[in-house]
């Protein structure tokens, strides 16, 4: 296991670990569930407790409550980023950057194959989705250059777009009624 500076290797995919109140502690450009990603259910109940400790270490202004919390959750990161770099192989880099102020920023990637192939696939085809969905947008840039932004709220359904104005999006609701 290597910790690695993340402009060493541009091709690498870099799984972002932290949490943020998500039900995850992985990112990639969002979060990601556990259960996409393959990794062993023992790691997947090692992150999920991690995060809950993480929220149990905070108090009502979201400073630590010990330093000692404070500590004990970067060690753990920096482990479970370790555990995580093994699973998913070299191709891809763990990131854990902490919220302990004196620690830096850890980049960890495996030296050898994967050891959970499931979970390189599963995270290979995320990164794939990913960046598919990411030149699908670019392309939709190019081909309507001026155009507008809308916003789509996919569980509900809504489409917002803020140059029809009020009227013209009532009018949108109202029709779908």
């Amino acid at each position: 296991m290597t910790d690695v500076h993340s402009a060493d290797d541009a091709s690498l995919r870099t799984i972002r670990m932290f949490p943020d109140y998500a039900d995850t502690v992985l990112w990639i450009s969002m979060p990601i569930d556990y259960e996409d990603t393959g990794l062993s259910e023992w790691l997947v109940a090692e992150l999920e407790a991690w995060e809950q400790s993480y929220y149990d270490s905070l108090d009502s202004d979201f400073e630590w409550v010990t330093a000692t919390a404070e500590r004990t959750y970067t060690e753990e990161g920096v482990r479970l980023a370790r555990f995580v770099a093994a699973e998913v192989g070299p191709q891809f880099v763990v990131e854990f950057s902490s919220h302990e102020v004196s620690a830096e920023t850890v980049h960890m990637r495996s030296e050898h194959s994967a050891e959970n192939p499931k979970a390189e696939a599963a995270f290979t085809r995320l990164f794939d989705e990913a960046e598919a969905e990411k030149r699908e947008a670019e392309e939709r840039r190019r081909n309507n250059p001026g155009g507008s932004w809308i916003a789509y709220a996919p569980l509900s359904g809504t489409v917002f777009d803020p140059n029809q104005g009020l009227g013209a999006q009532q009018e949108h609701e109202e029709d779908r009624s």
